[in-house]
């Protein structure tokens, strides 16, 4: 006769395994969910269980992608009518459902996950879930140019993270309000705050390149493309950043730096990189600014620029849509067709206009 579990001694071995991957302890998690796993291949048929799994399944998916690369491409599956669901569980099913649309780059069905999440907060518990929350709220905010608000969760997040002395989780946060600041015009105070993070987060090579890279923008924005290679560069230098997701973005900033100051050669090669990156990871703004700078850049084909920004017209990225416009607008000056200029000059002034708009449909 096979020894079974009882499903209270599994549920509590997973919220084991769920507080390491929400304090980032990636050994401790990978080890807690092949014992979870050998226990509940044991158990009898248990839906609250089960679908507590798969729930904290996908959020170790989220935590492993960030070492393994090759484990990057992970779907939750998991229906909103589990049976015998509780609100604690409903609430887990709309966060994870929303880093689920979060990651794939789907923002603004994100925003409306965390919103019915946020209805179920009260059910949590625990500060650091409570913390993630605000966290990955803040991000999609971010994401949607709503910075005020993306602040206010972030602000929130970094507080308990800080209380809790989870020093990683805080660095991102500050990481996030430094681009806040930058999008609101003000590039100094950001470059203070990921400078002063700078100087405490080298124990966490993760944050620190992703630090670096954030300065390296920060430079970029304010056209010291000099400064923002350095940056962009001494990333790249760490394993942890060069063989993620975010190694394959930074080549890409790192070639358009490289393209605006002049050295095509070396651009191109990066350029390559980045372009394959954006392949692999599937990865919809980035494939789209690379099809940009192939057009701008490498061919000087305008047709691929438009194209670039109806792909990001199709995702929403409307702060994307007028940045890459406005460097459009600027090239196409400095070449003397003023006639392209002003086009690509109307459709940043429009991007900028439209994201500054959810829509009511976000909110539901």
């Amino acid at each position: 006769m096979i020894n079974t579990v009882r499903p209270e001694l599994i549920g509590a071995k997973i919220v084991e395994w769920h507080s390491c991957i929400v304090s980032k302890s990636y050994e401790p998690a990978v080890l807690l969910k092949e014992e979870v796993q050998q226990q509940i291949s044991t158990m009898a048929k248990n839906d609250k269980i089960m679908a507590y799994y798969s729930l904290v399944e996908f959020k170790h998916n989220m935590l492993v992608s960030r070492y393994n690369k090759n484990e990057s491409d992970y779907t939750l599956e998991l229906v909103e009518e589990a049976t015998e669901i509780d609100n604690m569980l409903r609430y887990l099913y709309y966060f994870v459902s929303g880093q689920s649309e979060y990651v794939q780059e789907r923002y603004r069905s994100a925003v409306k996950m965390f919103r019915k999440a946020e209805r179920l907060l009260e059910y949590v518990n625990d500060e650091a879930e409570e913390a993630e929350f605000y966290l990955y709220t803040g991000l999609v905010n971010y994401r949607l140019n709503q910075y005020l608000i993306a602040s206010s969760y972030m602000e929130q997040a970094e507080v308990i993270f800080k209380r809790l002395h989870y020093k990683e989780q805080e660095v991102n946060c500050q990481i996030v309000l430094a681009g806040i600041y930058q999008e609101l015009h003000n590039p100094s105070k950001g470059e203070k705050i990921l400078l002063d993070a700078l100087k405490t987060s080298e124990p966490f090579p993760v944050v620190y390149s992703l630090i670096l890279r954030a300065l390296g923008l920060n430079k970029q924005s304010l056209r010291k493309f000099d400064e923002a290679e350095t940056y962009f560069k001494q990333a790249l230098e760490l394993t942890e950043h060069k063989e993620t997701v975010f190694g394959a973005k930074t080549m890409y900033n790192l070639s358009n730096a490289l393209f605006n100051q002049g050295k095509h050669e070396e651009a191109l090669s990066f350029f390559q990189m980045a372009k394959v990156g954006a392949t692999y990871y599937k990865n919809h703004e980035y494939t789209a600014r690379c099809l940009f700078v192939e057009g701008l850049h490498i061919n000087n084909d305008y047709n691929l620029v438009d194209t670039a920004i109806e792909l990001l017209e199709k995702e929403g990225m409307d702060f994307e849509i007028a940045e890459l416009a406005e460097e459009a607008a600027r090239i196409s000056e400095e070449g003397g067709n003023t006639t392209l200029a002003l086009k690509y000059m109307k459709a940043a002034h429009n991007a900028r206009l439209y994201q500054n708009t959810l829509g009511d449909d976000q909110f539901v």
